[in-house]
């Protein structure tokens, strides 16, 4: 019986859309999927920095309790999208390093 990832909780800074919210969930819940009956909790911050004068103003970051140990990744890009992909990316590296050890 596969077990469902808890619900994702968002924080949001700037202008973050449904549709970003719902990228970075469907993200996260796919870098996870591999350990998803240990994870206890996952907290999602999405944030834009206002402003054309920073290179990569988008940040997507995640804190995880994956059988009771907290771990956090976090990327920045030019957009969230990017920044989002990044995330899944180092999340799914994160995971598999935590299960392998």
């Amino acid at each position: 019986m596969t077990q469902v990832l808890p619900g994702v909780r968002f924080l949001t800074s700037g202008p973050i859309s449904d549709a970003d919210r719902a990228a970075a969930e469907a993200a996260v819940r796919r870098a996870l999927d591999s350990a998803a009956e240990q994870v206890t909790s996952v907290q999602v911050t999405l944030s834009i920095v206002p402003g054309g004068d920073l290179p990569r103003p988008a940040l997507a970051q995640a804190i995880v309790e994956v059988d009771g140990v907290r771990m956090r990744a976090q990327a920045a890009g030019p957009t969230i999208t990017e920044a989002i992909g990044l995330l899944r990316d180092r999340l799914q590296v994160r995971t598999a390093y935590l299960r392998a050890g």
